[in-house]
Protein backbone atom coordinates (compact mmCIF):
# COMPACT_ATOMS: atom_id res chain seq x y z
CA UNK A 1 0.00 0.00 0.00
CA UNK A 2 1.54 3.33 -1.27
CA UNK A 3 0.73 6.68 0.47
CA UNK A 4 0.87 10.26 -0.79
CA UNK A 5 1.67 11.65 2.33
CA UNK A 6 5.32 13.39 1.96
CA UNK A 7 7.74 12.31 4.00
CA UNK A 8 9.74 15.00 6.64
CA UNK A 9 13.31 15.49 5.81
CA UNK A 10 16.03 16.54 8.18
CA UNK A 11 16.17 20.42 6.90
CA UNK A 12 12.26 20.36 7.77
CA UNK A 13 12.53 19.19 10.88
CA UNK A 14 15.28 21.58 11.98
CA UNK A 15 13.10 24.45 10.59
CA UNK A 16 10.13 23.48 12.70
CA UNK A 17 12.35 22.69 16.38
CA UNK A 18 13.38 26.31 15.77
CA UNK A 19 17.00 27.44 16.84
CA UNK A 20 19.35 25.81 19.15
CA UNK A 21 20.62 27.56 21.95
CA UNK A 22 24.17 28.55 20.15
CA UNK A 23 21.95 29.89 16.92
CA UNK A 24 20.23 32.31 19.53
CA UNK A 25 23.47 33.17 21.43
CA UNK A 26 25.03 33.89 17.52
CA UNK A 27 21.64 36.00 17.01
CA UNK A 28 22.42 37.67 20.13
CA UNK A 29 26.05 38.62 19.46
CA UNK A 30 24.80 39.93 16.43
CA UNK A 31 22.67 42.68 18.14
CA UNK A 32 25.13 43.31 20.32
CA UNK A 33 28.05 44.06 18.13
CA UNK A 34 25.36 46.22 15.80
CA UNK A 35 24.76 47.71 19.44
CA UNK A 36 29.12 48.54 20.32
CA UNK A 37 29.44 49.88 16.81
CA UNK A 38 27.41 52.71 18.02
CA UNK A 39 28.99 53.17 20.96
CA UNK A 40 26.50 51.20 23.28
CA UNK A 41 27.03 49.84 26.27
CA UNK A 42 24.13 47.31 26.62
CA UNK A 43 21.34 46.00 24.62
CA UNK A 44 18.21 44.75 25.44
CA UNK A 45 16.61 41.10 24.10
CA UNK A 46 13.26 40.78 23.55
CA UNK A 47 11.33 38.15 21.79
CA UNK A 48 9.92 34.88 23.20
CA UNK A 49 12.88 33.73 23.78
CA UNK A 50 14.77 36.12 25.96
CA UNK A 51 11.24 37.39 27.41
CA UNK A 52 9.33 34.12 28.14
CA UNK A 53 12.90 31.91 29.12
CA UNK A 54 13.55 34.36 31.36
CA UNK A 55 10.36 34.82 32.91
CA UNK A 56 8.96 32.46 36.01
CA UNK A 57 10.55 30.26 38.82
CA UNK A 58 10.32 27.05 37.49
CA UNK A 59 14.22 26.95 35.64
CA UNK A 60 12.87 23.07 34.56
CA UNK A 61 11.03 23.37 31.56
CA UNK A 62 12.88 23.10 28.46
CA UNK A 63 12.17 26.53 27.44
CA UNK A 64 14.03 27.83 30.86
CA UNK A 65 17.22 25.44 30.43
CA UNK A 66 17.79 26.71 27.21
CA UNK A 67 17.78 30.10 28.33
CA UNK A 68 19.86 29.16 31.59
CA UNK A 69 22.31 27.93 29.13
CA UNK A 70 21.72 30.58 26.51
CA UNK A 71 22.80 33.40 29.70
CA UNK A 72 25.39 30.95 30.74
CA UNK A 73 27.34 31.38 27.27
CA UNK A 74 27.12 34.85 26.90
CA UNK A 75 28.17 35.21 30.77
CA UNK A 76 31.47 32.77 29.85
CA UNK A 77 32.00 35.44 26.91
CA UNK A 78 32.40 38.30 29.37
CA UNK A 79 28.82 39.90 29.34
CA UNK A 80 26.84 40.97 32.40
CA UNK A 81 23.33 39.28 31.94
CA UNK A 82 20.02 40.25 33.26
CA UNK A 83 16.74 40.10 33.46
CA UNK A 84 13.97 43.43 33.07
CA UNK A 85 10.81 43.74 34.70
CA UNK A 86 8.73 46.00 35.14
CA UNK A 87 4.68 46.24 35.70
CA UNK A 88 2.31 49.24 35.16
CA UNK A 89 -0.14 49.50 33.04
CA UNK A 90 1.36 46.77 30.51
CA UNK A 91 3.77 44.50 31.51
CA UNK A 92 7.42 45.33 30.13
CA UNK A 93 9.94 42.27 30.34
CA UNK A 94 12.67 41.73 28.18
CA UNK A 95 16.69 40.12 28.90
CA UNK A 96 19.39 42.57 29.22
CA UNK A 97 23.14 42.03 27.77
CA UNK A 98 25.61 44.85 29.10
CA UNK A 99 29.53 44.97 28.59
Amino acid sequence: MTTNLKRLTAAEAREISGPTVAERVDAALDLIRAAAEKKQRQVPLHGDFWVNGGYGSDRTTLLAKQYDEAVRQLKELGFKVSFFYEERQFVDMYTVVEW
